[in-house]
């Protein structure tokens, strides 16, 4: 299976559809890990050397976000019902509580207008505080960066520390972590974006692609975070197999099935606390155990699927978006490798 998904991958390289990665697969504790083409494209080509740490993008919203507040729920200094104006108390709408915003049935809009203006975090959240919703809170699932951005200010608040310094104390360290954090080695870093703007001109490496993030410098609930397919697969074993961030009891929690509801342009969508659900001719190929699966995925061109059922996780680093967003064409590749991973014929069921 390894080397099937490092020929679709290596396949994905050589008709640039972006410039190489990293992956591992977890499956019954153990890791194997791969990477396939460049580092780099601009301004020269760098090879891979499996050493590379990436901008996983969105999914700092499930490693990083979702786990902190799960733990402040597992410590009762928070509960999912909260009202999150309780403490954000610039946050004009009552009715929006912390379950909301980890389901993505908060009502906000997705994003922020503009986003690439902002230079610091006040303005972010001047923005934010003044928004009003689209739609009441549980009618629809709007994905939405606001409501991770509202996340990591929560867990500021209730920690009373930066979000990299509760991050490295409750998530990093106590898995061994070594090269993930809000603040990598530039070096090692895989360039995203060219940006061009009056807030930043010059490639991206080593400091978050997101521009809302950026703007944060980096710390946000919603992206910013870095790392490498191998420090996530420790990340995926913990809650498979070792619990050392949540109990067994949080971690079922976190698979459930919570809103199946209309996005705005009418068409279904399942999500779990944190994470989304699989669908067919997505990650997870069409025959796959939906109540025991979840996955995410990120801008930057990364994924991640755990399933439980078959104590296996996939995760999978690229830089798609290098050296500009439109160049990005993972979606077919992710789609290919969730065939081989849940083919019952050659795959692991």
């Amino acid at each position: 299976m390894i080397d099937q998904i490092k020929a679709i991958l290596e396949e994905g390289v050589l008709q640039n559809a972006f410039p190489g990665g990293q992956f591992c697969l977890l499956k019954d504790g153990s890791i194997t890990c791969e990477s396939v083409g460049y580092k780099a494209l601009y301004p020269e080509k760098i090879p891979n050397d499996g050493h590379e740490i990436y901008d996983i993008a969105s999914l700092t919203k499930v490693v990083i976000t979702t786990t902190l507040i799960m733990q402040l729920v597992e410590k009762k200094l928070l509960h999912l019902d909260d009202k999150v104006s309780v403490y954000l108390p610039q946050f004009m709408h009552k009715d929006i509580t912390i379950y909301h915003l980890l389901t993505h049935t908060s009502g906000m809009q997705a994003d922020i207008f503009n986003a690439s203006m902002y230079r610091n975090k006040r303005s972010i959240f001047n923005t934010i505080y003044s928004l009003d919703k689209l739609r009441e809170p549980g009618e629809y699932v709007i994905y939405s960066d606001i409501n991770y951005l509202l996340l990591g200010e929560v867990i500021e608040t209730v920690s009373k520390q930066p979000l990299d310094t509760v991050a490295n104390e409750n998530i990093f360290n106590p898995l061994s972590m070594h090269d993930t954090s809000f603040r990598p080695d530039k070096n090692r870093c895989a360039p995203t974006e060219r940006r061009e703007d009056e807030v930043f001109n010059g490639l991206l490496q080593g400091v978050v692609h997101d521009e809302k993030s950026f703007a944060l410098n980096g710390l946000s609930g919603h992206a910013g975070c870095f790392s490498t397919a191998y420090d996530l697969s420790l990340f995926m074993k913990d809650l498979l197999h070792e619990n050392k961030l949540l109990s067994k009891d949080t971690v079922h929690e976190l698979f459930k099935l919570r809103e199946q509801k209309p996005n705005l342009n009418g068409f279904m969508e399942t999500r779990a606390l944190g994470f989304d659900k699989p669908s067919v001719n997505s990650l997870t190929g069409n025959d796959f155990n939906f109540d025991d699966i979840i996955i995410h995925t990120g801008f930057t061109g990364c994924h991640m699927i755990i399933d439980r059922s078959q104590n296996m996780g996939f995760v999978l680093l690229t830089n798609a978006v290098h050296p500009k967003r439109e160049l990005n064409q993972i979606k077919a590749y992710r789609q290919a490798i969730g065939q081989v991973l849940f083919d019952k014929k050659g795959g692991t069921q």
